[in-house]
Order: C-alpha cells, then structure tokens, then sequence
C-alpha cells in the first residue's frame, strides 16, 4: 500500500460501510408490519390485499389469521382496513391452519404474519364516555361459548394427524433442505397462497342438527330491525321485544309460571284476567 493510499481509502470507513450495508440487507428480508384491507372471510381467517405502492414487485394476496381469543371474536367484513403484524415464528400450528409445530429455522416473511385492525376517520359516532362499544353490520349477540361442531373435531383428528407424520418428516434430511431453500429464497409457501374454496356448510345433517339441539343457547341479541330476544338454554324460555312490528312477549312452558310486578316470592299474585277469559300462567302482583 502506498504512502497515501490510506487517505484515499481509508479502512475504517470502509469497513463501516460494509457492515451498515449488510445490517440493512438484513433488515430487509427481515418480516415487517403492513397496511392491508380485507378481501375474503374464511370462517375466522381472512385474506388480505397489502395496500403497497413500488415499481420492484406486486405483493400477494394471502390467507392469515386474526389477533383475537376464540373467547371474542370480531364480525370482519370485507373491505376492513388493518396491517399484518409479524410474529417471530411459524403460526400454522397454533392456528391449526397448516399444522406441524415451530422450530428455530428461517421461514418465509410472510407466514408469521395476523391481521389487527385498526380506527377509522370515517367510523361511525359513538359514545366515547362508554366502556366498550360492539356491533356488527347486522346486530349484536352474546352468549355462551360453544365447542367446535363435528366438522371440526373431524379437522382436528386429521390436524393431529399430519403434526404426527409431519413431526417425523421435521427430522429427515430432505426437510432440512426444504427449510434451507425457504432461508435463501425466503419463498412463500403454498398454504399461505389464496385459495378459492368457501367456508363449508354447518348447518346440514342430522347428527349435526342433534349436537346443535344439545348446545346451551343462552344469549342476549338484537338486531338491525329492532329485534330484541333473551333467551335461556333451551327454546322455551324467551323475552322478545319487536320494535318493527310492536309487540313484546314472553315465552315459557304452559306448565310454569310468568309473575308480573315481582318474582312471586313475596306479596299477593293473581291469575290474569282477559277478555276472553284467565290466562293459562300468567299472575300479577296485587297491592
């Protein structure tokens, strides 16, 4: 090297460049938060369209999950705007939407990634003195939570048993090439891809129809046309208010009793008179 040849290149600089260079080569490749809006719903997962602009690629459209508890889950519609936020490792077991489990190795930047939304200018008004605020485009329920229905107990079994084969295929050499072409490539993998299939009917069968009878249907709904029901366990013991067509009742067994003014425990209650005679098992308070 010559006299002053570390004037011309100097060696610390150099290697500083070098290094921020590769940092961000790093950070790059590296999964990262996205704007995107909601194009399909599939039961609890959705595909999204990312809401990019650039002349260097177009981003696909992709089948992810919800950052939600399958305690409280969201009425996503189409058209919901959001971003894909990423995880550090594979979610397809968790989810149970492609099985296997998560190891340490390298995958592709998008297969980590849920969908969170977010606040909207043009939301519509509410009270921002209230607690929580829920509705969806059709109305509102709560109720109990219910288990999975035969459909996916049956999906569940054959997830249960492609982690099984898939834990086994984890260890072959192939695998570890697979996982090493994914590291380079950061490739997207096909169960990630959009897919064109619907969520499948529930409500046929028999055997499906007895399990829905035997499911506690306790809840508290109402809906866009002013339609208000609480109802217990089972269809005989209901409250309905209908606003649109103005008329309120109350729905229980011919065998048990509707008190009027109180819960029949204390006071004097009296069979209802009509004009049309006494009510089958309705009493009212009297003083």
């Amino acid at each position: 090297m010559g006299r002053y040849d570390a004037i011309k290149r100097p060696f610390y600089s150099r290697m500083t460049q070098f290094t921020a260079r590769k940092v961000n080569d790093h950070h790059e490749k590296q999964a990262k938060s996205i704007p995107c809006h909601v194009t399909k719903v599939d039961k609890d997962f959705i595909e999204v369209q990312f809401e990019t602009q650039n002349g260097i690629f177009t981003m696909p459209t992709v089948k992810i999950p919800q950052s939600w508890s399958h305690y409280s889950r969201e009425p996503t519609q189409v058209g919901d705007k959001g971003y894909a936020s990423p995880g550090h490792y594979y979610l397809g077991g968790v989810t149970d939407d492609s099985g296997g489990n998560t190891d340490f190795y390298p995958r592709g930047n998008l297969t980590t990634i849920s969908f969170n939304g977010v606040s909207h200018k043009k939301s519509p008004k509410r009270d921002y003195d209230q607690l929580t605020h829920m509705g969806g485009p059709n109305g509102w329920i709560v109720g109990t939570y219910q288990k999975g229905s035969q459909e996916d107990q049956q999906q569940q079994q054959q997830s249960q048993q492609a982690q099984t084969s898939f834990a086994v295929s984890r260890q072959t050499t192939s695998f570890r090439a697979q996982q090493e072409k994914f590291r380079k490539q950061l490739s997207l993998p096909s169960q990630f891809a959009a897919t064109t299939s619907g969520t499948s009917d529930l409500s046929g069968g028999q055997q499906q129809n007895g399990q829905q009878q035997n499911q506690d249907k306790t809840n508290f709904n109402f809906n866009k046309d002013g339609t208000a029901v609480m109802q217990s366990k089972d269809d005989d013991h209901i409250i309905s208010i209908d606003q649109k067509g103005q008329k309120a009742y109350i729905k229980v067994p011919t065998s048990e009793k509707v008190y009027l003014g109180g819960d029949g425990k204390d006071g004097q209650y009296c069979q209802v008179a009509t004009r049309c005679g006494y009510s089958i098992n309705v009493y009212a308070r009297v003083g």
